[in-house]
């Protein structure tokens, strides 16, 4: 077990992920992350991503590109663009904001909704490390969404069938897609299913049932996989901020 130390905002050294899904028009939900443990590994978003560094910094693999975002600064992540976070050596805090595809560029002022959040979470706004005031300047990535989607026919279609009705061998066809999508294809449908249970958690549907409607082979397997791409258990996702 890593222990958890706190920082200047009462961070947890290891990275805490909550999530929450005000009913705010084209904002899907709201993520924040705190700590330093913030690496999550290559995935995508169905939605927009509006990440918004309150303290500390983040940083972002975007194909070859890294994208750092420091306090009073933000980026936006288009919908379906594969992308990784990178841990850090001191404490961050930042919010990701998730919208509909292709509306976060007309995202209004962010602050109400982000002190909102943090006051869900019972974080203060005096113990930041630096002020937040008013819409940080956006760093576009300039990367668009992968072309890979329509590939498959159907989600029970596996790589090798994709790959013989392409007319190409198994190995080519994976070169070819993740030249496009950025990610390898088994990879892909992962995320795709992913996406398909954070969806459906979203929607109310029970965990078990999210499971096996997204195509995981039971609770645990989207529990482990959950976690491992989004920082948190299906459950706690479920569950929404706490302090």
């Amino acid at each position: 077990m890593k222990a958890h130390t706190s920082g200047p905002v009462g961070l947890n050294i290891q990275g805490t992920w909550q999530y929450w899904r005000p009913p705010l028009g084209t904002t899907v939900e709201v993520g924040m992350v705190r700590g330093v443990d913030v690496a999550l590994p290559t995935h995508y978003h169905e939605e927009d991503q509006l990440t918004f560094v309150l303290s500390g910094r983040r940083r972002f693999l975007i194909g070859k590109r890294t994208i750092e975002v420091f306090p009073g600064r933000s980026v936006r992540i288009p919908a379906r663009t594969p992308h990784r976070s990178l841990s850090e050596s001191t404490e961050v805090l930042c919010i990701n904001v998730y919208t509909s595809p292709h509306t976060s560029e007309i995202f209004g002022p962010a602050s109400d909704l982000i002190c909102l959040f943090l006051a869900e979470a019972g974080i203060a706004r005096s113990n930041l490390l630096l002020p937040f005031d008013g819409q940080p300047r956006t760093i576009e990535t300039s990367v668009p969404a992968p072309a890979a989607e329509g590939i498959y026919r159907s989600r029970g279609e596996t790589v090798s069938q994709a790959a013989q009705r392409s007319g190409m061998s198994r190995e080519g066809f994976s070169r070819r897609f993740k030249r496009l999508a950025g990610i390898a294809p088994q990879q892909y449908r992962l995320l795709e299913n992913l996406n398909d249970a954070r969806r459906l958690l979203r929607s109310g549907l029970p965990i078990g049932a999210a499971a096996a409607e997204a195509g995981f082979s039971d609770q645990s397997h989207l529990g482990r996989c959950f976690r491992r791409f989004f920082g948190v258990t299906p459950r706690r996702y479920v569950a929404g901020p706490s302090d």
